[in-house]
């Protein structure tokens, strides 16, 4: 299937890949975008049935989104680039190493994680409970008007600046994916799994998460699961982004920017695969 994408910028490619259910106008352009885009040449997208691109029947998965995406850096001609993946993007990206090796030439696992990796800490292979009743309670916008700002930012964050909140929540709603898609998105994080092929991703990795990312979502910890990808893939950098949560990229882009641009910079391109 074709994805809508936006292409802008000159240098090495960097693919950014969404989390879940996140359509690629969540990015943000002025402080995210823009710096990005004066060292590489910057790709967003939006997954299946998010924003522009259609969804589908049937089940989706994150192997799934990794093969659209492998798909698209295929047709821009764009391989082997670095990947950004955040969230359930990240293990979109984890498939992409798995199934594109050609495709990739570094990544960034950003707040993200490889599935169940501890048997005490049992993921839920469905939309999780607290979802459901939320949801229940307050509907699909009243869900995500909650849930962005409770898990995305530090309740000090949100407190002090609620408008660069609200401009995250509202631009997830204004391009938002029909309900079904969104649950399906939701359904593929949770059924993601990766832990047992962890060995396998052996390009330069950075594992970057926020410092205060430690709310026990439905796959559990973002920072237990950054700290248990950088332990055990085979080439892993880990940093962390000082006082921000799961959201770092809208809580402090400057600071998000500098250790991106710092690190993607001392990689050397592998020659193209084209």
């Amino acid at each position: 299937m074709r994805l809508a994408r936006d292409v802008g910028g000159s240098g090495p490619p960097l693919l950014l890949i969404a989390g879940t259910g996140f359509p690629g106008a969540t990015w943000h352009r002025e402080e995210l975008i823009g710096p990005l885009r004066e060292r590489f040449t910057v790709i967003t997208f939006d997954h299946r049935g998010t924003g522009d691109s259609p969804g589908t029947s049937g089940p989706y998965s994150t192997r799934l989104f990794a093969a659209d995406a492998l798909a698209l850096l295929r047709e821009l001609n764009l391989g082997p680039a670095h990947l950004l993946g955040h969230s359930m993007g990240g293990r979109v990206a984890q498939w992409m190493l798995l199934d594109g090796r050609d495709q990739v030439d570094s990544v960034v696992l950003a707040a993200t994680g490889p599935g169940q990796f501890r048997d005490d800490q049992v993921v839920t292979r469905g939309i999780p409970v607290t979802t459901c009743l939320w949801m229940a309670e307050h509907g699909y916008e009243g869900y995500l008007r909650r849930h962005i700002p409770a898990t995305f930012f530090t309740p000090e964050f949100a407190a002090a600046e609620p408008e660069r909140v609200r401009w995250l929540v509202d631009a997830f709603w204004e391009h938002r994916p029909p309900l079904e898609d969104y649950l399906k998105h939701v359904i593929a994080r949770q059924t993601h799994q990766s832990a047992h092929l962890l060995s396998r991703m052996d390009v330069p990795a950075l594992v970057l998460v926020g410092e205060r990312d430690t709310h026990q979502g439905g796959t559990g910890s973002h920072w237990e699961q950054s700290r248990h990808l950088a332990a055990h893939l085979p080439d892993a950098t880990f940093r962390s982004i000082p006082g921000s949560a799961h959201g770092y990229f809208w809580q402090d882009p400057a600071a998000t920017v500098r250790e991106l641009a710092g690190w993607l910079g001392s990689r050397r391109p592998r020659e193209s695969a084209r």
